[in-house]
């Protein structure tokens, strides 16, 4: 099995995990709670259509086939960023003065990426569009990747009760370290073959971790409003470093 046939595969197996969570969500009506999941699902599985069509029709070395690829790839990179944002709205619930800090730079990171981007390839005159969009797509990841860090820190930090966002968070973290880790290498080994083998095994790999990861958070941890009061409130106590009063 050659490696582009292997890649579709893999491709393939997340696909179907992917439909199969949305199925989840929407039976245990989950759908509009969790609707940044929701979103970012829909938005993969309409990724992963419009790729397996382009491969399809155009073939993998075409052009048209390319264009398909980073222009959904930016849609997915949106919608990942929508997500992480999301998420650490969902751990600043109880504090709407530290959501409002970290909203601001949040939107801010989203600009001067936007800007940086820009500015690293205006002295490109041809092609600038398809460009800018890779380049763009590229900084969001890592970007994203370390915003995913610093939110699974905040949640131990601060002793978030929602041990689903947990897990949430995580494997987002594992879905970006994919293509952080493909990038990172194509940067230092200047494309050689080893960051090709990583795009093959090691990004759809990532994906079905992450959809792995949401499966058991899912169908397996219970929300924060089945948690006792109790248990959540001793869960704050012991954080702190006292012991909670029965």
């Amino acid at each position: 099995m050659d490696q582009v046939t292997l890649s579709g595969v893999l491709s393939y197996v997340g696909i179907v995990f992917e439909a199969g969570l949305l199925v989840v969500l929407l039976r245990r009506r989950l759908a509009v709670n969790l609707w940044e999941v929701s979103v970012y699902l829909l938005t993969a599985l309409g990724v992963g259509a419009a790729r397996s069509y382009a491969l399809e029709r155009y073939g993998f070395a075409s052009s048209q086939y390319s264009n398909c690829y980073w222009t959904t790839d930016l849609l997915l990179v949106l919608a990942a960023f929508v997500l992480v944002v999301s998420f650490f709205r969902r751990a600043c619930s109880e504090n709407p003065e530290m959501w409002r800090y970290i909203g601001f730079l949040l939107g801010t990171v989203l600009v001067a990426i936007a800007g940086v981007s820009y500015f690293s390839l205006s002295i490109h005159k041809g092609g600038f569009l398809s460009l800018f969009i890779v380049e763009f797509s590229q900084n969001l990841y890592f970007a994203s990747l370390v915003l995913t860090t610093l939110l699974y820190l905040m949640t131990l930090k601060m002793a978030v009760a929602d041990e689903r966002l947990g897990l949430l968070v995580s494997g987002l973290g594992i879905e970006f370290a994919g293509p952080a880790a493909g990038l990172a290498l194509t940067y230092l080994t200047r494309g050689a073959e080893v960051a090709h083998v990583v795009g093959v095994y090691f990004f759809p790999l990532c994906d079905v971790g992450m959809i792995l990861t949401w499966f058991y958070a899912i169908s397996r941890v219970p929300s924060p409003a089945t948690v006792p009061r109790r248990k959540v409130m001793a869960g704050h106590a012991l954080a702190e470093g006292s012991v909670p009063h029965v």
